[in-house]
C-alpha cells in the first residue's frame, strides 16, 4: 500500500485553500516567532533558530486565528502572539518527542537530538517552554498563562502515562484516548480556547469551540497513527513507523490486539522493533485483518462529533473556516481509501 507522491501534492494545495485566508496571519506570526530569536541568551539563539525552521503545518496557531477570527483584514496582536506561544509549546513537545522517539528527521531535517544530541536537544526543549510561560505571563486578559501553564502541565502528564504503559501488560481503549487527550488534544484544545477567549466571543461559544478542538485533536492524531504507517517519509518530512518500532499503542495496534492475542501482537510489534518485519509487511498485516477500515471508521466518528458541537453557531465568522479543516482530513481519508481499494483490487 502506497500513499503516491500526487496525492501528497494534492494534500498540500488543499492546505493552501483552506488556509489562504491566513497568508497575512502566519507571516506575521513568523515574524514574531523571529524576533523572540534575540530574546533568549547568546547560547541558545543558534539553536533557537534551527529549531523554528522545523516549520510544520502550523495547524494550532490556524486554529487560534479561526477560533478568534474577525475578518481577513484584521490580524489581532494578541492572537498573533497567543499563536506564537502555542507554537513554542508544540515545538518544545516534538523536540522532547523525538528524543524519546529516537527519531532522525524531522520536516526533512535533522532533529535536534540527531543534530546536537539528546542533552542540548533536553534542555532547548525546557527554555523554549520557559520562554512560551514569559509570554503568556505578559497577557492582562484571558488567564493566557495559567491556561499555557496547564496544558503544559497534561502534555507532559501524557507522556509520562505512554512511557508507563508500555511496560505494563494491561493496555485498554481508554488508556489510549487518555493518553491522545493529554498529548495532542489538549494544544488543539487550547488554540480553540484562547482564540475565542481573545477574540471575545460569548462564553458558550468559547466552550463550544473548546470542546471542538478538543475532539479534532483527538481525530487528528488518530489520522496521525495512520499517516505514520502508511505514509512516505520524503512528503511527510519526518521519521514514519516510530510508534510500532518503540512499542507504543496506538488505535492500530489496539485494533491489532482484538484479532491477535496480546502476546501474539506483542511479539509482532518486537519483530517489527527489531527490523525482523518492515512497513510493507506491517501494512500488508493490517490490511489483512481490516485494522484500517476500522480505524477510519472510528476516526470519521470523531469528526462528526466535533462537528456537532459547533453546529448551532454556523451563523459565527469562524464556523465556515472551521468545518474547512473538517473537510480537508475527510478529504484525505478518502484518499486514503481509495489506496485501500486499489491495494485490494490488486490481491
Amino acid at each position: 500500500m502506497q500513499v503516491l507522491e500526487t496525492q501528497n501534492n494534492e494534500k498540500l494545495m488543499g492546505l493552501e485553500k483552506v488556509f489562504s485566508p491566513l497568508s497575512v496571519h502566519l507571516d506575521e506570526l513568523n515574524k514574531f516567532l523571529n524576533s523572540q530569536i534575540d530574546c533568549f541568551e547568546l547560547e541558545l539563539r543558534d539553536l533557537v533558530s534551527y529549531a523554528l525552521e522545523h516549520k510544520g503545518k502550523r495547524i494550532r496557531p490556524m486554529l487560534v486565528f479561526f477560533s478568534g477570527w474577525q475578518s481577513e483584514n484584521y490580524v489581532s496582536k494578541d492572537l498573533i502572539k497567543v499563536a506564537g506561544v502555542i507554537e513554542l509549546v508544540h515545538l518544545a513537545t516534538l523536540i522532547h518527542d523525538d528524543i524519546l522517539d529516537e527519531a532522525i528527521i524531522r520536516h526533512n531535517m535533522p532533529t535536534l537530538d540527531k543534530k546536537y544530541g539528546s542533552k542540548i536537544a533536553l534542555l532547548l526543549g525546557d527554555a523554549l517552554f520557559s520562554h512560551a510561560l514569559i509570554l503568556a505571563s505578559e497577557f492582562e486578559f484571558g488567564n493566557v498563562c495559567q491556561t499555557i501553564s496547564q496544558s503544559i502541565r497534561r502534555v507532559c502528564a501524557g507522556e509520562i502515562k505512554q512511557t508507563f504503559q508500555a511496560s505494563q501488560d494491561h493496555y485498554s481503549l481508554n488508556d489510549y484516548y487518555r493518553i491522545i487527550d493529554l498529548k495532542t488534544a489538549e494544544l488543539f484544545h487550547v488554540s480553540c480556547l484562547l482564540g475565542a477567549r481573545l477574540g471575545k466571543y460569548p462564553e458558550n461559544y468559547v466552550e463550544a469551540i473548546a470542546a471542538f478542538g478538543r475532539e479534532m485533536g483527538l481525530a487528528y492524531q488518530i489520522y496521525d497513527d495512520i499517516i505514520d504507517v502508511l505514509g512516505d517519509e520524503k512528503s511527510i518530512g519526518k521519521t514514519l513507523g516510530t510508534d510500532f518500532a518503540h512499542g507504543k499503542h496506538t488505535l492500530l495496534s489496539l485494533k491489532l490486539m482484538e484479532k491477535l492475542s496480546r502476546e501474539e501482537c506483542l511479539e509482532f510489534c518486537k519483530n517489527v522493533h527489531e527490523k525482523r518485519i518492515g512497513l510493507k509487511e506491517l501494512k500488508r498485516t493490517l490490511l489483512e485483518y481490516g485494522i484500517f477500515d476500522q480505524v477510519i471508521s472510528l476516526l470519521n466518528k470523531k469528526i462528526e462529533n466535533a462537528a456537532k458541537l459547533i453546529e448551532p453557531y454556523q451563523f459565527m465568522p469562524s464556523y465556515s473556516y472551521l468545518i474547512g479543516i473538517q473537510d480537508l482530513i475527510l478529504d484525505q481519508i478518502a484518499r486514503i481509501n481509495s489506496s485501500f481499494a486499489k491495494e485490494k483490487s490488486e490481491k
